[in-house]
């Protein structure tokens, strides 16, 4: 009976896939997605490329950039910016700006962003915490460096 089922299922799968696979090679590539599937992070989770105006990219920007006053009045909530800068102060004047780190996709929340990255050499971890502000500016609200 068993040997039976087997033939069957052979049977079955020969019929549906021999169609797709007599189509020309174009034509089955098609089947495929046109973003590459970047890796997953067992840290941060599904690796993504920042698409223009997103928070990743948001995100991106903001590591690449020098820790400055500068930096602090473009990327932090006014709302949080003194405590922040007591807070943060030392190391994100050691942490930016990164050259070399990898961006997970973002988790969204009632009102709030989560981009996970990896960063460093030693490829660290950490969390920036974004809210949207206007389509595609956001103001960062909290960090979140783990070892």
């Amino acid at each position: 009976m068993n040997k039976h089922i087997r033939w069957w299922l052979l049977l079955v799968c020969t019929l549906v896939l021999s169609p797709i696979a007599a189509l020309p090679l174009s034509t089955q590539l098609a089947f495929t997605p046109d973003d590459p599937v970047l890796g997953q992070d067992p840290h941060i989770g599904q690796l993504v490329q920042p698409e223009k105006g997103s928070c990743e990219a948001y995100t991106a920007e903001a590591l690449s950039t020098p820790y400055s006053l500068d930096w602090v009045e473009k990327y932090v909530s006014e709302d949080v910016r003194y405590t922040f800068v007591h807070t943060f102060d030392t190391e994100l004047s050691h942490l930016l700006p990164q050259t070399m780190f990898s961006l997970g996709k973002a988790s969204k929340g009632q009102s709030r962003f989560s981009v996970p990255f990896r960063y460093g050499e030693e490829m660290r971890y950490g969390t920036f915490v974004w809210i949207e502000v206007s389509e595609g500016t956001y103001t960062l609200v909290s960090i979140t460096l783990n070892p």
